[in-house]
């Protein structure tokens, strides 16, 4: 098990890419379908996209992989076993045409053979994922109901390594309540969004409280992500309404109000000196190694004309189950550059 403890600074989003303003509807009860199966072969897509652009979404939440969770989808489909198709570009090029943006959620819940696997396994998921779709998605959510089946320092080794390699928001979704079933902030840390989960009999009060509560506690932009089994009712819209009123930047299940947050997008800067820091810190890496001759040293180079990469690894065997890993990269694009610096610790048990 792989678990990240520490990320000194982490990468800012694009918002280029903001989910203020977001709108999706993503449990469809009476239809028995949930749009986060959407890329399931047998789901019923069609009827998904027009529902949603029936609904005002501008947004739509789709899963990755799943290995359990959701509707069945009517007596003939069962959608909750997906897994990596090789049409999900053009899939999501599809969804982008018609002006729903994906927000991707890479992990289900109720899907033990998924969440059990190592935390390499789920980063290297998560890295597959980007390296596919990136251009093609908003954002991201590592995973539905994360306190489920994971602890605060794997969801937050799993955010810091999806900042690592996407310049796209990502958020954090829970149980119901704030911090979850359990209350723990720290699921939050490094988050660019809560992603937050209400519950469900709520009245409009009592939504509008959780939501100035979550922005209040932790500081950041709050989605109201969940809080209607049935998105497209009247009661439904009037709970995203009352969240919007209270401050939350986005819904997840429907409201009928078009203003709900605005962020303005980031100016670019002309940057004519793009790859400089990679070849200082190609420098610094090779005296770093040099100092550290014992251990190897892994270096990572990915660069374009719109951005480059660069990173440096190192491990240290403790004994022959555990290591610990430094990490330092180096992000740069036309509108910003960020340095990272994360420690990652490995227990083999």
């Amino acid at each position: 098990m792989t678990i990240g403890l520490i990320s000194l600074s982490t990468q800012a989003y694009d918002t280029n890419f903001s989910l203020h303003g977001s709108r999706a509807s993503f449990l469809m009860q009476d239809s028995r379908w949930m749009t986060l199966n959407y890329l399931h072969p047998n789901a019923n897509k069609i009827g998904m996209r027009n529902a949603a652009k029936a609904n005002g979404d501008t947004h739509i939440y789709i899963y990755t992989r799943n290995g359990g969770d959701g509707f069945n989808g009517g007596p003939k489909f069962d959608l909750r076993v997906i897994s990596p198709k090789p049409d999900w570009e053009a899939q999501l090029d599809t969804l982008n045409a018609i002006g729903l943006k994906p927000v991707l959620w890479l992990t289900p819940d109720d899907s033990p053979s998924i969440v059990r696997q190592s935390m390499d396994a789920q980063m290297a998921h998560f890295t597959n994922m980007v390296n596919r779709l990136d251009s093609k998605v908003t954002g991201y959510v590592p995973c539905l109901e994360c306190d489920e089946y994971w602890s605060a320092a794997q969801v937050q080794a799993l955010v810091a390594h999806l900042k690592s390699i996407t310049d796209k928001p990502v958020g954090v979704h829970l149980t119901s309540g704030l911090g979850g079933h359990k209350g723990n902030m720290a699921y939050y840390a490094n988050a660019d969004y809560v992603f937050l989960q209400t519950g469900w009999d709520k009245t409009p009060a009592q939504i509008a409280a959780m939501v100035k509560q979550a922005m209040a506690v932790t500081g950041l932009p709050v989605v109201a992500s969940e809080y209607a089994k049935e998105s497209r009712t009247p009661a439904a819209r009037a709970l995203g309404n009352a969240a919007c009123a209270a401050g939350a930047i986005g819904t997840g299940n429907g409201r009928s109000i078009v203003a709900c947050g605005y962020e303005a997008p980031s100016p670019k800067k002309n940057n004519n000196n793009k790859y400089a820091f990679a070849a200082v810190a190609i420098v610094t890496a090779i005296g770093a190694g040099w100092f550290f001759s014992n251990y190897d040293i892994e270096f990572k180079l990915q660069a374009t004309e719109n951005y480059s990469l660069f990173g440096v690894k190192k491990t240290f065997k403790l004994n022959e189950r555990n290591s610990i890993s430094l990490n330092l990269e180096n992000y740069e694009q036309d509108y910003s550059d960020s340095a990272r610096f994360l420690v990652t610790y490995q227990f083999n048990w």
